[in-house]
């Protein structure tokens, strides 16, 4: 009876200590996890910033067309009433009075 007690007693310490070494790879792999999740996130913060800093230009640029385009368009449509004017100039006019006006409906709609 006492051997059967010592052979359960030492069954049962394997078990632990293997069940315990595995916990220990667990949690190292639980780290290495940690640390490449940390290093995808800051990968990530950057790809993010660099694209914020891109569409800020690129909005700047928008804006800047959207207050100038409809000005100039305007002064120069303005400057050709008095000229015979080509055909080909008032159809370019007139296909840049569409564009500023789309460009309107989707500034509306972003907005709004």
């Amino acid at each position: 009876m006492e051997q059967q007690a010592k052979k359960i007693m030492e069954t049962y310490e394997e078990r632990v200590n293997d069940e315990h070494l595995q916990r220990i790879k667990v949690e190292e792999k639980l780290q290495t996890m940690m640390a490449l999740t940390k290093g995808f996130m800051v990968e990530q913060e950057k790809v993010a910033e660099y694209w914020k800093n891109c569409f800020s230009q690129l909005a700047s640029l928008a804006n800047g067309a959207i207050d100038d385009v409809p000005r100039m368009l305007s002064n120069a449509e303005s400057s050709l009433k008095f000229y015979n004017r080509p055909e080909d100039i008032t159809i370019f006019i007139e296909h840049c009075k569409q564009l500023v006006g789309v460009m309107r409906g989707f500034i509306a709609r972003a907005r709004g």
